[in-house]
């Protein structure tokens, strides 16, 4: 009698424990992915806010060292023309391009433009050429983009309205 009382009960355990596992199997489905896309989330976040870092630094840079823009002229400031020991690597851990990642300054109707364009070594993440105000709203890391390519100055003008000359820091 004891035994199957022993039994019974190891039975019952192991029915215990086999929901448990059931029950926690399912949490970790609905948990997982959305842990995964917070991080992915907050990586996006980080690059916006490293673009926006790269802005205030050449922002500092025209004007100071660097001549503003003239109407219908680029100025390009490659990452390796400002200070930029804050901006070693991308979220992801890799390094920024220094020469591929630049601001583009503009004069539209006496006003200068911002435009950024950070991308990481080798294109693997960052925020493809876009206005420095695209970069404050609700969707911003929409502007972050995997595969980023070196941009050739035809898309640079493109992408400003600007078809005059480039002016390039490096």
């Amino acid at each position: 009698r004891d035994r199957s009382v022993s039994r019974g009960l190891g039975d019952v355990y192991k029915r215990q424990l086999l929901a448990v596992i059931v029950i926690l199997a399912i949490i970790l489905t609905i948990a997982i992915p959305n842990v995964i896309s917070s991080l992915d989330k907050s990586r996006r976040d980080t690059y916006v806010a490293d673009a926006k870092k790269f802005l205030s630094m050449a922002k500092y840079e025209i004007g100071n060292k660097i001549s503003k823009p003239a109407s219908g002229e680029i100025v390009r400031l490659n990452l390796v023309c400002v200070d930029n020991e804050d901006l070693v690597s991308d979220p992801d851990g890799n390094p920024y391009d220094e020469e591929n990642s630049f601001v583009a300054v503009v004069r539209k109707d006496d006003v200068l433009v911002y435009y950024v364009h950070l991308m990481s070594t080798g294109g693997k993440r960052g925020v493809y050429l876009t206005q420095k105000e695209n970069l404050d709203k609700d969707d911003r890391i929409t502007y972050v983009k995997n595969n980023i390519q070196p941009l050739t100055d035809a898309q640079i003008r493109e992408v400003t309205g600007v078809n005059g000359s480039i002016r390039v820091c490096q």
